[in-house]
């Protein structure tokens, strides 16, 4: 009796299991073949300092947490017939204007009396198109190196989906995993209801993508189905088309305040922006959370929605809610940032305490707001502001994490790499054996340019010169020995920014440094058969240290560097980065833009 009972306890378990995964345990499985490129072993240290945490000051590696990112596919569109326009360049000009939506010096034109787009600023490539694959290049790279697993693009507004441009990436994102990216899936968000808008959506994209398996192996997997954040009611089960659509996603309603209460599991509700302290989605029996949201910055004020330029109150970048702080140390300084630091836009205060919060909760989802949304239409009224811009504004009101050419630079892009592995955990080591250490990186990171976008714009580019693809490194006490392989035969020592290594030997950022690397191997005055070696006396300014020996046989180049010559008298320990063909000597930026970097931009290799 006693048996039977039991089993039939057992059989009931495992029916409520196989029904309810994400409260017993999650079969969202969005595996990923096994890289030799592994970037949550890269260390790097950011523009301000901030250090991304390592194995061992993070928990081990959680395959069932995952990082959603906010992706925007409307630049092409929005650029039709336009000039890129730059709120934050037009009011440095003319602040006289921020509240005169009437005035002839925002030059908008005639058919666009409201909504016409504008930047708040401008992104580290520029004004780009969705369809420039020299951008979704870098953006699956950089997206990939943070550790986001499904990128989310917003098909909130009507009917659209810009499909030309998803197709794009999709094609472009496919290339990179060949070159071994692991890049992000993708789902798309659609309308914050169940109205016709849902309806069409949901049937142009199923029967344009998804019956049609395109790209099937990008598709992001929740509960063993592809995950759309839709509102299934806008369905008819009854209809036989519909019913096969309702079957065949992992449906999740997108709720579009702020400030919801927290949802049961059996809603099968999730968030996508939210003010803190953020709304916990899927909350199940047993604590535990589906999914939460963390952002930038909120268009949000005392509890309700406002413009980004409407002043007060708004939620920007440096906005916490009551005293709010973090500490880290750089230069052997404790540096507390609070709403009082200089500057405080650069340090996501609002941000990092979404990110403390969310962390504290463990939900399996976090859902950023957001990468690449940069436009703002600019509107006679809204919500009580005149001339108002609802979503982006400014450096301080705005919420992307893309890079900017402007004072944000790279800031936040770190933050996030540094939360996502708080989040999510770290676990992979460097490939090591008989004492040597590999690194691999990337073929084709840096395509060839020639895009427009904006009828203002045209961007163009063919940087790529020596593609690397592996670093080997041992040393035997007194030197170290790297051999570095690229994709192809090693040009001349003769080019222009060849082949040079940077090294950081103080993690600390005590030492004299240039953007946290102490020393450069081959800025300049190489020969056939020697290469200088300079320490930074501060900045980009460098004096010599010693010489390293090399020599090229194809596509490797074996280095022989003296300890001695970096400072390294007792023992050997570094991080390094390989560049060619930098174009602007001095503007680390410019790893992100030109040639090779392994890794990219302030990403380091830990020997």
């Amino acid at each position: 009796m006693f048996t039977r009972i039991k089993a039939f306890f057992m059989s009931l378990i495992m029916l409520i299991t196989a029904a309810f995964p994400s409260i017993f345990g999650s079969t969202n499985k969005n595996v990923q073949e096994e890289s030799l490129i592994r970037p949550e072993t890269w260390a790097a240290v950011d523009g301000l300092g901030r250090t991304l945490p390592c194995a061992g000051e993070v928990r081990d590696k959680n395959d069932q947490k995952f990082a959603a990112m906010f992706y925007w596919t409307w630049h092409t569109k929005h650029a039709n017939n336009l000039k890129a326009k730059n709120v934050t360049e037009i009011l440095k000009e003319h602040p006289e204007i921020a509240h005169d939506f009437d005035s002839p010096l925002w030059e908008s034109e005639s058919f666009y009396a409201n909504g016409r787009p504008f930047y708040w600023g401008e992104p580290i490539w520029g004004y780009y198109s969705d369809r420039d694959e020299y951008v979704i290049r870098k953006n699956a790279e950089l997206l990939a190196d943070a550790g986001v697993d499904v990128i989310i693009f917003d098909a909130t507004n009507g009917t659209l989906t810009w499909d030309e441009d998803c197709l794009k990436l999709f094609e472009v994102f496919e290339k990179a995993k060949q070159d071994g990216v692991n890049v992000p899936k993708m789902a798309y968000m659609l309308p914050f209801n169940s109205g016709n808008d849902s309806k069409i959506s949901l049937k142009h994209l199923y029967d344009e993508i998804y019956s049609k398996g395109l790209y099937k192996d990008l598709w992001f997997m929740w509960d063993g189905k592809p995950l759309i954040m839709a509102h299934s009611d806008a369905l008819n089960k009854r209809d036989k088309h519909e019913k096969e659509i309702l079957n065949f996603f992992t449906f999740r309603k997108n709720e579009p305040t702020y400030f919801s209460k927290d949802t049961r599991y059996r809603k099968k509700t999730w968030g996508w922006c939210s003010s803190y302290p953020q709304t916990k989605f899927g909350k199940s029996w047993n604590g535990r959370i589906e999914e939460m949201c963390v952002s930038i910055a909120q268009n949000a004020a005392d509890g309700r929605l406002a413009a980004m330029n409407s002043g007060g109150s708004v939620q920007g970048r440096s906005f916490t809610h009551g005293d709010y702080s973090y500490t880290y140390s750089y230069a052997g300084k404790d540096i507390t940032v609070d709403k009082n630091i200089e500057n405080s836009y650069f340090y996501g205060l609002n941000f990092q305490q979404q990110w403390d919060y969310a962390i504290e909760c463990d939900p399996d989802m976090i859902f950023i707001d957001g990468w690449n949304e940069w436009l703002a239409g600019r509107w006679s009224e809204w919500e009580g502001t005149v001339n108002a811009f609802p979503d982006q504004f400014s450096d301080e009101f705005s919420r992307d994490i893309e890079p900017s050419n402007g004072a944000l630079k790279d800031h936040y892009y770190y933050q996030l790499v540094s939360n996502i592995r708080r989040f999510k955990g770290i676990s992979q080591s460097v490939i090591e054996e008989n004492g040597t250490k590999t690194y691999y990186h990337y073929t084709n990171s840096t395509l060839p340019r020639d895009c427009g976008c904006w009828i203002d714009r045209h961007y163009t580019s063919d940087t790529m010169r020596n593609d690397f693809v592996r670093a080997d490194v041992k040393d035997d006490g007194e030197n170290i020995y790297l051999t570095i392989e690229t994709k192809d035969n090693i040009t001349p020592y003769t080019d222009n920014a060849w082949m040079r290594i940077f090294i950081d030997t103080d993690t600390t950022g005590c030492s004299d440094n240039w953007e946290g690397f102490e020393y450069i191997i081959n800025r300049s005055g190489a020969d056939e058969n020697t290469l200088m070696i300079e320490k930074s006396t501060g900045g980009w300014n460098f004096e010599k240290t010693g010489t390293a020996s090399y020599t090229v046989n194809g596509n490797k180049m074996n280095v022989i560097i003296p300890a001695a010559a970096l400072g390294m008298t007792d023992s050997i320990h570094f991080n390094f980065k390989l560049s060619d063909n930098m174009q602007a000597d001095g503007d680390i930026l410019d790893f992100y833009k030109s040639g090779d970097a392994a890794p990219g931009g302030r990403f380091t290799f830990v020997y």
